[in-house]
């Protein structure tokens, strides 16, 4: 921001990078770290196989369909626009070894085939060297795609079993999805050679996918105050009499980007105190302005699916009216930042019937009882999941009640198991849903996450948010550890473990040539700037074939479950999740410059916020009275189960406060501090500001 000399104008820029990461939300849009503006997501994914996609906990339920050469499968896949320049068909498949068969495609008639790895790809060496399934790509020759319905045949050629193709079974599509559970019946299958069809019982994981951009995208900016000075924490009573929006970027022909502002007198939007979205022309007026506060949207499209338009800068001009009255000085302020997903991510209610149970059966109070911080909490939870036994476990639902199986000893305690190696028993999806669902019981938000890379499987931990760190932490309770910087000993999230792993990268990581199998993997982990906390155990998370730093390998591909309320509403989930390559399409996915979008799902991000959203912080708006001795003060958060904000002045006693509340100030140095409150009675960090009058 920038400001002339008597205070009337104040200009605000913001460049891509700045629009792009500071979005309110962003939808159908993308800007990599070297693109000058951000323009439309590339890359399309056509499926219908989603829901039921995966190794059911019913053993009747077979996912693997052998391919053989009396087989022949057949699925439609419609398209509601032209293909666009390339594609691709993703399919889930398991190779026998030593395969020598090859897939034949025919897509509308024309044939694509794909040969056996070892001769398509031998780069691509998992294919070869790892038990699971895995995803596979072929492309589709330009002009073979169409509009409208496209029929894809698959058979195999060559003698012997070489082949099998995942199938989506109809018996499990509730689980994927919402209702209505509205079945596609889009695949058939033939064991005569073509004399007869019927249908099958589910849908072939296959794919299109699709390299084009998307339709449309749009975008928000937070609210903005066009009459804030820089590094201004109390503002006065200036008005905004004009605004002029302007924006650069590029329109290829066939694409539109269009910019819209709304004004307002409240830095929280509403009704009655905003107006209605304003189409704008760059450097033009805008028509109405109805106060100081504003909030932009840019709206992308194309007609033409391999072009896009981008935008580069956007330019806020205001004209101001000083504030003739007095304005407090600031001696120090600490304002919390809201970071907002553009998925909307419903929250756990903690006193849902599961996790009440779990709290109370599993005296999880006790294991709490004397921790000294939240953080300590957490850790007690932590190591509890670790040690808690498990029975049989299911990937659907997400009962845990009826996965932990509690015994007491002779003193009435709940025994505890202990492990003849750090890596304690059970598949790692199940003891970090159970922490998820212990840290959930008490209001601290956690939800399970899962990671891989290309050429190893890949693992399933948790994360919780820390009021005390004010940040994501990344917890494994298959081990009981966290990744920490080594420096500061500040616990780490996913993500940032996964920027270290992805800035040692040689090349982009890809499908074809996987850095595994191409890079020395000892030199990638040779002084990394993170470490692992170890805990007082016997053994090391770093002992073993499968210590820490072969995990370390593993932080490629990350993905999340979009929603935290999986133990009160259980679908949709994934079929499972940990026993075959991941194939539901619902996730949120993680994809950067180094690691870029997978092709066969749908859902990417590289926006941290997204992925990352700030909780349980208070943001202040603080604006003076005219003769400096009294401030209006405005609060907002973004608190799951929030119950009420709190408010302590001068170092008093903390008291509850509505969003709106009036400070009046008194001679010398004045101190409030802000925070939220939960409906588990969990403070959130609190924000500060001292004025002097």
């Amino acid at each position: 921001m920038t400001r002339d000399a008597e205070v009337s104008r104040v200009t605000t820029r913001l460049s891509a990078a700045e629009i792009y990461e500071a979005a309110e939300y962003v939808s159908g849009l993308w800007k990599g770290e070297t693109d000058e503006g951000l323009g439309l997501f590339r890359g399309e994914v056509v499926e219908n196989d989603s829901p039921g996609a995966g190794r059911s906990d019913d053993a009747d339920i077979e996912p693997f369909l052998p391919l053989t050469a009396a087989t022949q499968l057949r699925k439609v896949l419609h398209l509601e626009a032209a293909p666009g320049a390339s594609a691709q068909l993703a399919f889930v498949a398991r190779e026998a070894e030593g395969n020598t068969a090859t897939l034949v495609f025919l897509v509308n008639g024309e044939e694509v085939r794909r040969p056996p790895s070892s001769v398509a790809t031998p780069a691509a060496r998992q294919y070869e060297e790892l038990s699971w399934s895995r995803w596979y790509y072929v492309d589709v020759p330009p002009g073979l795609l169409r509009q409208g319905a496209n029929e894809i045949r698959v058979c195999v050629e060559g003698a012997g079993a070489g082949w099998d193709l995942m199938v989506a079974d109809y018996r499990d599509f509730y689980k994927g999805m919402d209702d209505p559970v509205v079945l596609p019946h889009a695949s058939l299958r033939t064991d005569d050679g073509g004399e007869t069809w019927s249908e099958e019982r589910g849908e072939y994981v296959l794919r299109l996918a699709l390299d084009r951009y998307a339709a449309r995208g749009e975008l928000r900016t937070p609210v903005l105050d066009a009459a804030r000075l820089p590094d201004e924490a109390i503002t006065g009573g200036r008005a905004v009499e004009g605004l002029r929006i302007s924006w650069s970027g590029l329109t290829p022909p066939g694409t539109v980007l269009e910019v819209q502002a709304r004004t307002g007198t409240e830095p929280v939007p509403d009704e009655a105190a905003w107006s209605d979205w304003i189409s704008c022309t760059s450097a033009g007026p805008l028509e109405e302005v109805r106060g100081r506060y504003l909030q932009l949207r840019a709206e992308l499209s194309t007609a033409d699916l391999v072009q896009t338009p981008s935008l580069t800068e956007l330019t806020v001009e205001a004209q101001v009216r000083a504030a003739s009255g007095k304005v407090p000085r600031v001696a120090a302020a600490r304002n919390g930042r809201l970071e907002r997903s553009s998925w909307s991510m419903a929250h756990e209610d903690p006193r849902c019937p599961m996790l009440r149970r779990l709290r109370r059966e599993c005296e999880l109070d006790a294991v709490v009882a004397g921790a000294q911080t939240q953080f300590q909490a957490i850790q007690r939870l932590h190591a509890w999941a670790y040690h808690i036994p498990l029975g049989d476990c299911t990937h659907f639902p997400w009962e845990v009640m009826e996965w932990i199986d509690v015994h007491r000893g002779e003193e009435g305690g709940i025994e505890l198991n202990e492990y003849s190696q750090r890596r304690r028993d059970k598949m790692c999806l199940y003891p970090n849903v159970v922490l998820a669902a212990a840290l959930q019981s008490f209001g601290y938000p956690a939800r399970h996450l899962n990671f891989h890379s290309e050429g190893m499987t890949g693992h399933e931990i948790c994360e919780v948010w820390s009021n005390d760190h004010d940040k994501w932490i990344h917890l494994d309770a298959t081990r009981d550890y966290y990744w920490h910087d080594r420096r500061t000993l500040v616990p780490l999230d996913t993500l940032e473990i996964h920027a270290v792993l992805a800035g040692r990268l040689e090349q982009v990581e890809t499908w074809e040539s996987p850095y595994l199998y191409r890079q020395d993997l000892e030199a990638l982990g040779r002084d990394l700037p993170i470490a692992y906390w170890d805990g007082e155990y016997e053994h090391s998370v770093g002992a073993g074939d499968h210590g820490a730093l072969f995990l370390f390998r593993s932080f490629c591909h990350l993905r999340v479950i979009p929603r935290f309320d999986v133990f009160s509403r259980a679908r949709p989930l994934p079929v499972s999740q940990g026993t075959e390559v991941w194939s539901w399409n619902g996730y949120l996915n993680w994809a950067d410059d180094r690691v870029p979008p997978l092709r066969h799902f749908s859902h990417h991000t590289n926006r941290r916020a997204d992925l990352y959203p700030a909780l349980n912080r208070t943001r202040f708006t603080a604006v003076s009275s005219d003769d400096g001795r009294r401030l209006q003060v405005a609060l907002e958060t973004d608190t799951p189960d929030f119950e009420t904000y709190e408010v302590r002045v001068d170092g008093g006693r903390w008291r509850d406060v509505e969003a709106r509340w009036d400070w009046p100030l008194h001679e010398g140095v004045n101190t409030a501090e802000m925070r939220t409150r939960n409906r588990s009675g969990v403070p959130g960090p609190a924000s500060s500001l001292c004025a002097v009058p």
